[in-house]
């Protein structure tokens, strides 16, 4: 069962950040932590991407084949594990 979060995307070189749906297999995931880079970079544009003031992110580790990598997610982590642990609640 994949579960749908929202990914904040950064270009490569300091622009603008976006927004993105992504859906995780909840069994590929490592870690979930505080994202605290993004949580005071993101400051100034949290509105411009429609989000409310006061929005924390995570930073969540996922693994690809043999290697990994790192997503900001928006919500803290106790969020984003609320929503995986409900997805495998579900599996029955």
């Amino acid at each position: 069962m994949l579960i749908k979060l929202i990914e904040v995307k950064r270009s490569m070189r300091g622009g603008s950040a976006s927004l993105s749906e992504i859906y995780l297999n909840p069994s590929h995931i490592i870690s979930v932590t505080d994202d605290q880079i993004a949580n005071e970079g993101m400051i100034n544009e949290v509105k411009n991407l429609g989000l409310i003031e006061g929005v924390n992110f995570s930073k969540v580790v996922i693994l690809e084949g043999s290697h990994t990598r790192a997503l900001t997610i928006v919500g803290t982590p106790v969020e984003v594990y609320g929503k995986i642990k409900k997805k495998q609640i579900l599996r029955g």
